[in-house]
């Protein structure tokens, strides 16, 4: 199995998991692939966003899935329009060029929490409608070239999966999305009240209005989401897990795992 790991970044549980679907799918492609066609078929095949480009660049394929994540209503509104190896904003505006570089040399690329740009798309494609509510994205995308018979690389596979989504343009959205952002900080609440520009007073009554629970316990949540996932990851010992996710073991945040989770982490694992 190919080890699908992006340059820096350390493999948790969560990596884990998707790095086994990610090698089920590539496995899937090379296996099958004789021509440009069948290439297409496979991808359809898939419910999730999948899309095709070739060694320029230059996208040749989107599935109904990329269609239905962008809101866009025909094929024809990427296809031969959009050029991955060309695009200002993926490779300036976003800093990803280093990773398309790496792509485009035919290596297995993961690229991590990439906030997929909304407002561009809507300029580009006229993809979203005044009832498309999704206010912001992010995905991880897992790269991965496709070889004819003589090595050669043909086409370039992305394969989208969302990692959160959220919904709506209120505050209480943007202060969510910043909470959920920066989990690995300590919660600060003066921090995440300035994003919506209210007093930290009046935003936790109203964020507490909206969600039936404080930012901090929301703040909580995500964490311990995170550590939940991180802890599959076996080869980290739980005093580990614990600090790959910015917190201490022997701090108190143990016990705020054992009244959310209902067991201990180290009772948790033993489940998994």
């Amino acid at each position: 199995m190919i080890k699908l790991l992006p340059e820096g970044r350390a493999g948790n549980g969560m990596d884990k998991l998707i790095y086994q679907e990610d090698n089920r799918i590539l496995a899937s492609f090379q296996s099958v692939f004789t021509n440009e066609e069948m290439l297409f078929q496979v991808a359809e095949l898939f419910p999730i966003p999948i899309q095709i480009f070739t060694v320029d660049g230059n996208t040749v394929f989107a599935n109904r899935a990329v269609l239905e994540m962008w809101n866009i209503s025909e094929p024809s509104q990427i296809v031969g329009k959009y050029n991955l190896r060309q695009d200002h904003v993926v490779n300036e505006r976003l800093g990803l060029s280093a990773y398309v570089r790496r792509i485009f040399k035919g290596e297995i690329v993961l690229v991590p929490d990439v906030k997929v740009p909304l407002g561009d798309f809507s300029n580009w494609y006229e993809a979203r409608n005044p009832d498309y509510d999704v206010e912001s994205m992010y995905t991880d995308i897992i790269n991965f070239p496709i070889f004819n018979e003589n090595k050669k690389i043909t086409h370039i596979v992305s394969v989208f999966i969302t990692s959160r989504m959220f919904l709506g343009k209120s505050d209480i959205t943007r202060a969510k999305e910043y909470i959920e952002s920066h989990w690995l900080d300590e919660f600060n609440m003066d921090k995440i009240a300035d994003t919506v520009k209210m007093s930290r007073y009046h935003f936790a009554r109203v964020f507490k209005k909206h969600t039936g629970m404080t930012p901090y316990s929301y703040y909580q949540d995500i964490k311990i989401r995170k550590l939940k996932d991180t802890l599959r990851d076996t080869n980290l010992s739980v005093t580990q897990a614990f600090a790959s996710c910015g917190v201490e073991y022997s701090g108190s945040f143990a016990r705020v795992f054992k009244d959310k989770v209902g067991m201990t982490p180290t009772q948790y694992r033993k489940t998994l």
